[in-house]
């Protein structure tokens, strides 16, 4: 009798923790919760007796079913919200060089590419230098630049370029500085 009791009680424990194993998987496939979101789960078992079988376990030792379901649900808070445009990325895609060579055959130098991706912004911006705008262009979008060089060579020449994120809650800008090194024009 005692045994019986034992085997039925392990059978339970292991049923129970299968479950708990499936609940938890089905969570962990979930999208993540936002942080300071309040998370709502629900699990619900669900007991019913086990068809008749031929096993060696005695028909009086009660078996269960464990269905669980799980549900997570979550409103982000008000802080959590974005306040205005963000900028997701800004950055050189395609690296600028100054013109090499010589007097007799020159090589000129090749511009700067840059891309980026701004988010609650209707249009971005794009200043090179200092103030005043060099273009508007699209929230998601890129620009290839000339790349002008001067200065001693082996010095760098220095760029630098703003993006302005412009929404109908703010604008955010984000700057960038670019060098290329000044090569040498040797004369034959």
């Amino acid at each position: 009798m005692r045994r019986r009791w034992f085997i039925a009680l392990l059978c339970a424990m292991v049923i129970l923790a299968v479950a708990a194993g499936i609940v938890l998987s089905r969570l962990r496939a979930q999208p993540a919760v936002p942080q300071g979101a309040d998370p709502v789960v629900t699990t619900t078992v669900t007991e019913s007796p086990a068809p008749e079988t031929t096993t060696s376990r005695p028909k009086d030792v009660p078996t269960r079913k464990v269905t669980a379901t799980a549900t997570a649900t979550a409103t982000p808070a008000a802080s959590e919200t974005p306040d205005g445009p963000a900028i997701s990325y800004f950055r050189v895609t395609g690296k600028p060089s100054c013109p090499s060579g010589t007097d007799q055959v020159r090589y000129e130098g090749t511009p700067v590419t840059l891309e980026w991706k701004v988010t609650g912004a209707e249009k971005a911006t794009l200043s090179v230098d200092g103030p005043g705008v060099y273009a508007e262009y699209a929230t998601k979008d890129s620009a290839t630049l000339t790349f002008s060089c001067g200065g001693d060579p082996g010095g760098y020449q220095v760029h630098t370029y703003l993006l302005t994120a412009i929404g109908p809650d703010g604008t955010k800008t984000r700057k960038l500085t670019v060098k290329a090194k000044v090569n040498e024009i040797a004369t034959t």
